[in-house]
């Protein structure tokens, strides 16, 4: 195990002082941070992946708690780091320290209204959430439509190539477009 949470507590107290954010948890995998209104976790998977984050949400009573990871409010923003962010991992206690001066630095620059609970904000990145999960679904369901198209063309099983390609219709490139259109005629004739 590397030791996470001295080394988090000390990259991220001074970020959690400014937003009046008093330390709530401390360990190994995670240290958070909180008052009545957000909450700022740095989570670190220590002793798997490895992998290290940072996550920002609201406070809401009766609510159950949804935090936006760094990288998407990086997204958001369009600063190219979010990409690099997410999915970070660190193998070591060097790299360790260096990533949490990263993640620190890129909290200070770019979550302050969310560290200020702008509900605006917070609207903004669950909008984006959904967004991005619209276009992986599209995207998944593209593949697996290609994949089954592809057999059926070789098969010159033109219904099934329909069957495949109909449902993301919308979403064919222009050759993808034609073959559905010229397996329409064939299996229709």
């Amino acid at each position: 195990m590397i030791p996470f949470a001295n080394e988090a507590r000390r990259h991220f107290d001074c970020v959690a002082m400014k937003y009046g954010l008093s330390c709530v948890v401390a360990d190994e995998q995670r240290v958070r941070y909180e008052n009545g209104e957000v909450f700022l976790g740095v989570n670190f998977d220590n002793g798997r992946s490895y992998e290290i984050g940072v996550e920002i949400g609201q406070k809401i009573p009766n609510k159950v708690e949804r935090p936006f990871s760094l990288a998407e409010i990086l997204r958001l923003r369009t600063v190219p780091a979010g990409a690099d962010i997410d999915g970070l991992s660190v193998s070591n206690t060097t790299k360790l320290a260096d990533d949490l001066q990263l993640l620190s630095d890129l909290t200070s620059s770019h979550a302050d209204d969310f560290l200020r609970g702008n509900d605006l904000s917070f609207a903004q990145v669950a909008k984006l959430r959904e967004k991005e999960s619209i276009a992986y679904e599209i995207q998944r369901d593209l593949r697996s439509a290609r994949a089954q198209a592809e057999k059926a063309w070789e098969a010159r099983n033109y219904a099934g190539v329909v069957a495949a390609l109909e449902p993301v219709k919308s979403h064919l490139s222009p050759s993808e477009a034609k073959r559905l259109e010229y397996s329409l005629t064939k299996a229709s004739s």
